[in-house]
């Protein structure tokens, strides 16, 4: 007996011995296994304090997460635990159980951004855009996203932040700076899941919203989104609310989830219809989504005066429809499908109550520019003023040479070019990131005359609804459309129009303009204020402009726009610059005379 109570005190010293020494040996095998983890993903972890238990549950201070070998950071946290369910620790499948972060900031992998919307361009330039590791990255970011769609609800881990920031890198900034999180909470309910948050999205202006979304075990999806927008007047501010009600399956034996076509998501007043589709191979989404008769009361009654600004200065009657279809299969970019369009019902712009000049474009008037960072210009568009030009007395070279750069499609779509859409979303995953847009000259056109340049979605969304309405509502031609937009653009440091550039750069009119000449100038207006970069310190052509000019006036030819013999060699184009352009590049050396100055650079505009 004396020797069996012994073995029960030794072994029970053993026991005590092992569960001191067991956090210890955990958490050292813990980072062990995290710092190699890291390693063979290109990161570098580092943490002030790591403890982890045989409870399953691992939790950090101080935690810092890096790129190899740069050295961005990708994520700092004053806290993250992650509890793994205990026995799933048993056997060869870990299931984390729950996770948790607070004060944690996370910065989004470089994009890279967004290019002018203009065709893509030559040689290494074009291939510049395409950058398959990264597009490999951004579709192995798509397929964990996918297999977590596949997890049922149920056995999705618990999720709690506070304090939560994604952050865009500096200079990568769309429209949004980032997404700041007060708090995301997430867990396990009824054999199915329930998740709410609180936050902001910010931006030029933060938009604070609150968020919830429930899945159940029946199937059934329902949600709520509501974003405060900021007042506009002393009514205070204004909210967005969307709902959703429908119902998802996910079905892991043929990969596929599913979001019922009967699904309904009300955007204030507005029905909508929405059904989508996830595919594990590829991985693959489809979606639809449709409303039907749409009225302007409604869109009024469903969304703020800080979304709508100059559209609530049009008053359209009748109703529409809307239709969007979307194919993208991550594997196959070229393989994307795009469908957009509104169907008209009895829509007409009223004249007695439409306040913003869309009407009357047909005849000569002031226009009112608007342009980057809040500032504003105007030009006569009439006879009065000198340098206005009709679209007959500019140079074919140079209308059709803008034209093939800013939107090859203009004369064939109606305000939105859904092929451009298409390619870019193509061209895009190609990248890995955002490098192009679609935007057309009629969308530019919008742009100029009446929103301005702010990088929002509201006015990406205005500027496409007025693009729409210029094609569809005003009677004007595409040939007057165009035509102001020739005469109103910014070609250089406070030159607009044709009729001032040709005279800026080249001392001449725009219809006597030669073809190098008019690409050059073609060439400028994606970025007008840069246009010094595409000369050296002589004024002559840099060889990537003479690749870029040719490479327009290839496609000029390909559409039937230029004769092939008309095009020199891409050694042969040359320009000579003179006027107010050769001061600016030559200021000791040469001052253009009186006469060669545009009117905006002899006075203010009025």
């Amino acid at each position: 007996m004396k020797r069996a109570l012994v073995a029960l005190a030794i072994v029970a010293v053993v026991i005590l011995a092992v569960a001191w020494m067991a956090p210890a040996i955990v958490t050292r095998m813990a980072a062990g296994r995290i710092q190699s983890e890291a390693k063979a993903r290109d990161l570098a972890i580092h943490w002030d304090q790591l403890h982890a238990g045989w409870d399953g549950r691992v939790a950090f201070r101080r935690l810092l997460l890096s790129k190899r070998p740069s050295g961005d950071t990708l994520l700092t946290a004053d806290s993250l635990a992650v509890r793994f369910s205990p026995m799933s620790l048993l056997g060869l499948h870990v299931r984390v159980a729950g996770i948790g972060v607070a004060r944690a900031r996370v910065w989004l992998p470089r994009g890279g951004a967004a290019e002018i919307d203009t065709m893509p361009l030559p040689g290494a330039r074009r291939g510049r855009r395409e950058d398959p590791e990264r597009a490999a990255r951004l579709r192995r970011s798509a397929e964990s996203l996918v297999r977590l769609l596949f997890t049922p609800t149920r056995e999705l881990p618990a999720l709690t932040l506070r304090d939560v920031m994604l952050q865009v890198p500096p200079g990568d900034e769309a429209f949004w700076s980032g997404l700041w999180l007060s708090w995301l909470e997430s867990h396990p309910e009824g054999g199915g899941m329930r998740a709410a948050a609180v936050g902001a999205i910010r931006g030029e202006n933060d938009l604070p919203f609150e968020a919830s979304l429930s899945h159940g075990a029946d199937d059934r999806i329902r949600g709520g989104l509501k974003v405060t927008f900021p007042a506009t007047d002393a009514s205070g501010p204004s909210d967005v609310m969307l709902v959703l009600d429908g119902a998802l399956n996910q079905d892991a034996a043929h990969g596929v989830v599913t979001v019922n076509d009967t699904t309904h998501l009300r955007l204030g007043t507005i029905a909508l219809r929405v059904g989508a589709e996830v595919n594990r191979q590829g991985p693959a989404v489809r979606l639809n989504l449709e409303a039907s008769e749409v009225t302007q009361d409604q869109v009024r009654a469903s969304l703020p005066a800080a979304v709508l600004g100059p559209l609530l200065d049009v008053s359209v009657e009748g109703s529409w429809d809307y239709r969007l279809a979307l194919f993208l299969d991550l594997a196959r970019p070229d393989s994307v499908e795009f469908f957009a369009d509104v169907i008209p019902h009895g829509m007409a712009l009223d004249p007695t109550r439409t306040r913003l000049r869309l009407l009357g474009l047909d005849e000569p008037f002031v226009a009112t520019i608007h342009l980057p960072r809040g500032r504003r210009v105007t030009r006569e568009l009439s006879y009065a003023n000198p340098y206005y030009r009709p679209l007959t007395a500019i140079s074919p070279a140079l209308v059709t040479g803008v034209v093939t750069n800013e939107d090859g499609g203009f004369f064939h779509h109606r305000g939105f070019n859904t092929g451009a859409v298409k390619d870019a979303i193509a061209e895009n995953l190609k990248a890995g990131a955002f490098r192009r847009g679609a935007g057309t000259i009629t969308m530019q056109l919008a742009r100029n005359l009446y929103l301005g340049h702010d990088r929002t979605l509201s006015r990406k969304f205005r500027e496409v609804v007025l693009a729409w309405i210029l094609e569809h509502l005003t009677g004007v031609s595409k040939e007057r459309l165009l035509e102001i937009y020739l005469n109103i653009i910014e070609w250089g440091p406070d030159v607009h129009g044709a009729g001032e550039a040709a005279r800026y750069y080249f001392d001449r009119d725009p219809g006597d303009l030669t073809l190098s000449e008019a690409l050059f100038l073609t060439t400028v207006v994606p970025s007008p204020l840069r246009w010094r970069s595409r000369v050296d310190a002589s004024g002559a052509l840099r060889s990537w402009e003479k690749a870029q000019m040719h490479f327009i006036g290839r496609a000029m030819i390909a559409k039937g726009w230029l004769l092939p013999d008309a095009l020199p060699p891409t050694d042969s184009l040359q320009i000579e610059l003179r006027g107010m352009a050769r001061a600016a590049l030559f200021p000791a050396d040469s001052i253009a005379p009186a006469d060669s100055l545009p009117r905006s650079l002899e006075r203010s505009p009025g």
